[in-house]
């Protein structure tokens, strides 16, 4: 009688210790969607202390569309709206596991720019104003790297390269 009761404890406490310990769950990610750009502070193409602003974002990428990375930007001022800039995302694929079959290369990344008219912080951006944009680029699965920057000469990516690139996994 001892002995069934110990069997039994034995195997219920084997299999909760199989599901407390790292049984991985079916819902489970082997990688983070969602990776936030570090803010890049820069003037706009106007050059002037009012046109100063913050670039950010974020890099989601999506597990159910493989080998694609969708970069969200945004432009806000500090201080006015209505500041033109040009932003440059440089997007490297480190594991670069597909063969271009015109060429022959492995594309490794490259360089994306996007047109974008501020908002002021804090304030409702204007009805059909581009503050915002997404671009949706097919990178191929691996580790990658994207840096951002501007067409100013004035921003903190330019202070800091390093510290203002952000890495993530496309699956």
């Amino acid at each position: 009688m001892i002995r069934s009761w110990t069997v039994k404890v034995s195997v219920v406490g084997a299999a909760l210790a199989a599901v407390l310990l790292g049984a991985p769950s079916v819902a489970s990610a082997h990688h983070q969607e969602f990776t936030p750009l570090p803010y890049n502070i820069s003037l706009g193409q106007e050059l002037s202390l009012p046109c100063a602003g913050e670039v950010g974002g974020n890099v989601y990428t999506p597990h159910d569309r493989p080998g694609i990375a969708v970069v969200t930007l945004t432009w806000q001022t500090f201080f006015v709206s209505n500041c033109p800039l040009t932003v440059y995302v440089n997007m490297n694929n480190f594991d670069a596991p597909w063969v271009d079959p015109y060429s022959g290369d492995k594309p490794t990344g490259g360089t994306w720019l996007v047109h974008l008219n501020s908002a002021s912080v804090g304030a409702v951006p204007p009805e059909g104003s581009e503050w915002s944009k997404q671009l949706a680029i097919d990178i191929g699965s691996g580790n990658a790297g994207l840096t951002v920057t501007t067409d100013s000469p004035l921003n903190t990516t330019l202070l800091d390269p390093a510290g203002n690139t952000v890495r993530f996994t496309v699956a």
